[in-house]
């Protein structure tokens, strides 16, 4: 089990990678259904290099977590405690995840 100093730790981390509105944003997204690259960049209506540019630290932090489908590769939100504190801020916020529907792969 982990002692408190190794839990504040990572939730520092956590806090860390998420306090950039961009990725907040991606996981927020992802966190409605796990979707590929181009239809996050077009639901959230940000240049693709953009986006793969956050989901890369999101991924390198453990937050994110992807799989290659054919030519396609698919993200979603692994960490739990990440789905939490976005889950209690949306709804502390009244904010709804991506309004566009992400099924359209």
């Amino acid at each position: 089990m982990e002692d408190q100093n190794q839990i504040c730790q990572r939730i520092a981390e956590i806090l860390k990678v998420l306090g950039h509105p961009i990725r907040l944003r991606i996981v927020q997204t992802l966190m409605t259904q796990e979707s590929c690259v181009k239809n996050l960049w077009s639901c959230l209506d940000l240049p693709q290099a953009t986006v793969s540019q956050h989901l890369a630290v999101l991924k390198g932090k453990g937050v994110v977590n992807s799989e290659r489908e054919g030519v396609v590769m698919r993200y979603w939100v692994e960490d739990e405690i990440s789905k939490l504190i976005v889950r209690s801020l949306m709804e502390k916020y009244g904010m709804d995840c991506c309004e566009r529907n992400l099924a359209g792969e």
